[in-house]
Parts: structure tokens; C-alpha cells; sequence
């Protein structure tokens, strides 16, 4: 018969065996009685947890604790200071958390903790959900020795000790990918968003400025319609100006952080002379509002501004550019840095056609029914247009921009020289769409330009007007000939002082015979040359044409470097050769320049000179000849 001590004792050791099994049962196994086994090299210490699931987070260092919640209003610090963290180091964080991957790992009684930075008081860090469950609770060390490779990444990274606090993983100290120990530096004060404003610009649906010149609004109806000075006048943006000032307004970042109670703000009435930046998204009317207050000496760097959503904060922002920062006065801040400065807004496909009036020339309409080519109707006489000109024009008035804008409220325009034009465009569109644009000039020499029925006038570089054609023969077609190739006969050409050449032509065989100095030189021809040469001068364009009066030109082309005869047959209605034509061109240099950019030219006895860029003269005057 068993005593009774011996059945107590295997009494206890029944107990005891369903308790193991039952933590076994809760915990999935015997780690949180016997402790975890160490991660795998290779594996990351957090798997269980989704970044979304995180919702508080503590961090630790030296006596410092610091605790951040996500709230509506995105990261908040609940302590030690009442401000909003920067969602960028929550981010970095919790990313950083989930990829600690292990890449060697030691018992803790086989490392020296002191040694590896993972004394008292160093970074701790703890991730927290909803119900403020421990997620994540580790302790970052100093950087370990080793360095890391990591897929998709070029360069080693660093590893660091860290060692997991969670119960059950106190047991090993492990080197692990990454180190974001930077972010803890002086006191924490990086986890605070040193961004004044914090805003998705898809989302803004107004953004209000006041100024020392004045206080305006911009806005939009949707998120994707474009912004527009709305108040105090309406007013197109310039899409780059505005990508620029919701940029810096993004970027604009303060070089120190401060709490509202241990800074003196300037007084003397300095919030009614500060600058302010109201942005409102669409769904509310509430503005957050950034006040920045003027520069305390004119030497200042940075100046104190408040936004309205933190309270508690005070900025230091760069006043004065700064390398790698936005400054106050990076930003476009006025409402003439952010209206469209293009001088017209064009809808160039429904243009049908443009009236180009000079106060002292004819009258020239550039006009053109649909599917058909644009002409010239000048004093009476229709033409086909120069169309590179009438892209000079149209690329002229609208992709220039005004040099500045002198008023929007004018009502009497002679100090512009605005009463009596000099020029006026108007531009004519389907369903009677017009726009008319009057060009000024001031007793100071000026350009100015005002459109029709509106207030405004703006200041104009001279350039512009320069590129506005306005004489008619300005508008005379591009092309200085057209050569059938099936009536060419011949083409002669001489070049600076060379010899006269003649190179027949035969059509039926394409073939070319060379003559200089009555000698045959056929044979030293280059062919392919030649016909590159002659592809050229079937629809030779010229760049511009000149005034009649030009003198430098006539001077120019007394002394011609390249004279070109064409020869062609011409035939009557059968098709039967009834004589021959010729036409003759003159190209000479525009200066002294062995290589100037434009050639001066003109036909035959034609009154108007022209000008050829310099590749086109190449082109025609290429060496035909092989070199022995």
C-alpha cells in the first residue's frame, strides 16, 4: 500500500503537467515558461503585426519619454510636449521596426550590453494598438561591426544591437539591418513635424495671402479644376507658379521648434503687419492659418511665425535662402507672381483667322475656311500665307510673357501710349469667339499691351514686338521656287571664286553630266551629292524675307559667295516642248563671320532680299566632288 505523502506528491505532479499544458495550449508553446528560441539569421524579429494596426508609440532616451498617438488629425504628441509628431518619423519607425531582420544574434550573458550601447537609457521603443497591447518593445544599441546586404540596394548597410523586451525575448541580443538612431538626437526634438503646415494638395480648395501689398484668395471649384485668383479679381494662375507654391508650402520646413511658452514673440502691433498663409480644404471652412512675423533685424536669417492648428508651437523659419531649405522668400507670395503672365490664352484650333493692323501699313488678314491652307488678303489681293510666320506669331502671343503688370484698374491708357496703338491683333474664332490685344508705346520708349474691355495693362519685351510680322511682305510665301524634276534641263552654280560648273540633267535616266571649263569632270562627280543637291532646291524655303530698302543686304549680295541658275523646259498643254526658262539666285554672307548663321539671298532683279539659315546654305553649296 502507497503512503500518503507519495500519492500528494504525484498529485502535484499531475497539477503541475496540466498547468504547462495549458500555457503550452494559450501560447501556442512553451515560451512564455521556458522562453522564446533566438530568431534565425536571415528572419525579422516582428512578423505578427501589419503597419496599420499600429496606434500608439513610446520612445525612450535618457530620461526622456516620449509618447505619440494616431489620432484624426494624423500623429499627435502626447508627451513631453502637446504638438503634432512628423508623420514621416512615424513612418520611418514602424517601417524600421518591421524590417529589423537578423543577421547574427548572441545570448545575453555572452555579450557585453554596456559594450554594445544597451545600457540604461539608451533608445527604447515600444508600438502599441488600438487597446495599447505591446506590438513591438525593443532597445537600440551602437552599431554592430558587420555591414548588411540588401536586396534592391547597391550599398551595404549598417546593422545595429538591438535587444527585443517583449516577455519571453529578453534572452538574446541581436544585430540587426538598418539604423535610424539619428532620429533620436537632441532630446527627441526630430520626432516633432517641423513642417508648419501638414496638407494633402489634391485636397486644398483655397489658399489666402495677405501681404504688405495686399491680401487676395485663390481658389478652385474642384480638385480637378484649375486655380484662379478669385478675390479681389479673377484672375487665370500660371500652372507652374502654383506647382511652385504648393510645393514650398509642402516643403517648408522651420529650423527650430519651440514651445509657446519659453519664446517672447515680437509686439508692438507685429501680428497686423505679419504675413499670413491660410490654407482651407474642400469639406470645410476652416482655415489653419500661418502667421509669420516680420524680421527682427534686416541681417535676420529666420523669422518667428504661429499656425493656428498648433498652438502650443513656435517656428523659426528661413527668412533668406537657405541650401536644401524653403524660405520665405522662395515663395510666390504675390498675386503678379501667381497669375498667368502669358500674353494671351489662344485656343489656336478654333482660330479662323487674325487681323493684324499697324497704324502706319496696310491692313493684312490672315484667314483660312476649314480643311483648307491659310492665305493673305492685303489691300484687296489674297495669297497663300507664310505659315512659318504665322507660327512666329501664334508661338509669339502665346508663350511670351509680360515683363510685369502695371495696373489692373486703368481707366485712362495715354501714360502707356495706349490711347493711340501702334498695333493692334485681333483673333478671330469659331462661333464669333474673339480677342484683341493693343499694343502701346510709352514717351520713355516702352512696350505696353492691354486687352480689349479689360483694365489691365501690362509691360512687354521689346522681343515680342520684333516678332510680330506686320508688313506684307513679311507674309509672302516661304518657298522661293518649286523644280519639276521632269523639266530640269540644267543647273549652274558658282561658288565663292571656283570655276563656273553646268551639271546637265537627264530625267529618264536620272543621270548627271558635268562640265567646267567646256572639260567633262563627270567622272570626278559625286552623284549622290548631287542629288542631295538637288533635293534641297526643288522647294528651296527661304527664312525671311527682307525690306526692299535693305540696304546692308543689297550691299551684301554685290559680292555673292553662291550664284545658282536653274534651266528648265516648258511645255505646252500636249506635253511638247515649247521653250526653256531660267532663274537665277544670289546668296552672300550676312558679315564678316567665315560662318554666320543666315546667308542673305534674292531672285534674279526681285525687289525683297531674304534670308537663309545657315544649314540650308550648306546644303545647296556642298562640295560635289570627290577628292583624289
Amino acid at each position: 500500500m502507497r503512503s500518503l505523502g507519495f500519492t500528494i506528491i504525484l498529485a502535484l505532479l499531475a497539477i503541475l503537467t496540466c498547468g504547462l499544458s495549458g500555457w503550452k495550449w494559450i501560447a501556442g508553446n512553451f515560451d512564455s515558461l521556458l522562453g522564446a528560441p533566438p530568431i534565425p539569421v536571415g528572419n525579422t524579429i516582428y512578423t505578427s503585426f501589419t503597419p496599420d494596426q499600429v496606434k500608439h508609440i513610446q520612445v525612450s532616451q535618457n530620461g526622456i519619454n516620449a509618447e505619440f498617438e494616431l489620432t484624426e488629425k494624423g500623429w499627435q504628441t502626447i508627451m513631453p510636449w502637446k504638438d503634432r509628431m512628423d508623420p514621416r518619423a512615424a513612418v520611418s519607425l514602424i517601417k524600421f521596426t518591421l524590417g529589423l531582420r537578423v543577421e547574427d544574434y548572441a545570448k545575453v550573458d555572452d555579450i557585453d550590453a554596456r559594450a554594445a550601447g544597451l545600457k540604461e537609457g539608451n533608445v527604447s521603443i515600444r508600438l502599441e494598438d488600438q487597446k495599447q497591447e505591446t506590438l513591438a518593445k525593443y532597445r537600440l544599441g551602437r552599431r554592430a561591426p558587420w555591414l548588411a546586404t540588401v536586396k534592391d540596394i547597391n550599398e551595404p548597410v549598417p546593422t545595429i544591437f538591438t535587444q527585443p523586451r517583449d516577455a519571453n525575448r529578453k534572452d538574446y541580443i541581436y544585430a540587426c539591418t538598418g539604423d535610424i538612431t539619428a532620429m533620436f538626437k537632441d532630446n527627441l526634438k526630430y520626432l516633432r513635424d517641423h513642417r508648419p503646415f501638414y496638407f494633402n494638395p489634391v485636397t486644398l480648395k483655397k489658399i489666402r495671402i495677405r501681404t504688405q501689398e495686399g491680401e487676395f484668395t485663390l481658389g478652385r471649384e474642384t480638385p480637378e479644376s484649375p486655380w484662379r485668383v478669385i478675390k479681389p479679381l479673377d484672375l487665370p494662375t500660371d500652372p507652374k507658379a502654383m506647382k511652385s507654391l504648393l510645393e514650398g508650402l509642402y516643403e517648408l520646413q522651420t529650423a527650430e521648434v519651440s514651445d509657446r511658452s519659453s519664446v517672447t514673440l515680437p509686439a508692438n502691433g507685429a501680428i497686423e503687419k505679419s504675413q499670413q498663409i491660410a490654407l482651407t480644404p474642400f469639406g470645410t471652412e476652416t482655415e489653419t492659418i500661418l502667421d509669420t512675423f516680420p524680421p527682427e533685424t534686416p541681417d535676420s536669417r529666420d523669422v518667428k511665425a504661429i499656425v493656428s492648428d498648433r498652438p502650443n508651437t513656435v517656428f523659426s523659419i528661413p527668412y533668406k535662402p537657405e541650401p536644401n531649405l524653403v524660405s520665405i522668400t522662395d515663395l510666390p507670395l504675390t498675386i503678379n507672381d501667381l497669375r498667368d503672365s502669358k500674353i494671351s490664352n489662344l485656343n489656336i484650333k478654333s482660330l479662323t483667322g487674325i487681323l493684324i493692323q499697324p497704324s502706319t501699313s496696310p491692313e493684312i488678314l490672315i484667314s483660312r475656311a476649314p480643311k483648307k491652307t491659310w492665305v493673305t488678303t492685303i489691300q484687296g489681293e489674297t495669297a497663300e500665307a507664310n505659315e512659318e510666320r504665322l507660327f512666329t506669331l501664334l508661338k509669339a502671343v502665346t508663350e511670351s510673357r509680360v515683363l510685369g503688370f502695371e495696373t489692373d484698374a486703368a481707366t485712362d491708357f495715354k501714360p502707356w501710349g495706349l490711347d493711340r496703338p501702334f498695333l493692334k491683333l485681333r483673333f478671330l474664332g469659331q462661333e464669333n469667339q474673339g480677342l484683341q490685344l493693343a499694343f502701346g508705346l510709352s514717351t520713355k520708349g516702352e512696350f505696353f499691351a492691354n486687352r480689349e474691355g479689360s483694365p489691365t495693362v501690362t509691360k512687354v519685351d521689346p522681343a515680342l514686338i520684333a516678332s510680330i510680322p506686320v508688313l506684307p511682305y513679311e507674309w509672302r510665301l516661304a518657298r522661293l521656287w518649286s523644280i519639276d524634276k521632269h523639266a530640269l534641263k540644267a543647273i549652274a552654280r558658282k561658288v565663292n571664286n571656283e570655276s563656273p560648273l553646268t551639271l546637265l540633267y537627264e530625267d529618264s535616266s536620272e543621270t548627271w553630266t558635268a562640265i567646267r571649263d567646256s572639260e567633262n569632270v563627270t567622272a570626278s562627280l559625286d552623284v549622290a551629292r548631287a542629288n542631295y543637291m538637288l533635293k534641297e532646291l526643288e522647294g528651296l524655303k527661304v527664312t525671311r524675307w527682307l525690306s526692299p530698302n535693305d540696304d546692308t543686304a543689297t550691299k551684301a549680295l554685290l559680292n555673292p559667295s553662291l550664284v545658282i541658275k536653274i534651266f528648265e523646259n516648258e511645255t505646252d498643254e500636249f506635253d511638247d516642248v515649247v521653250g526653256q526658262s531660267t532663274r537665277e539666285a544670289f546668296f552672300a554672307p550676312q558679315g564678316t563671320n567665315p560662318n554666320p548663321a543666315y546667308y542673305y539671298g534674292r531672285l534674279g532683279s526681285e525687289k525683297n532680299p531674304f534670308l537663309l539659315d545657315r544649314e540650308t546654305y550648306q546644303k545647296i553649296a556642298i562640295e560635289l566632288f570627290l577628292k583624289e
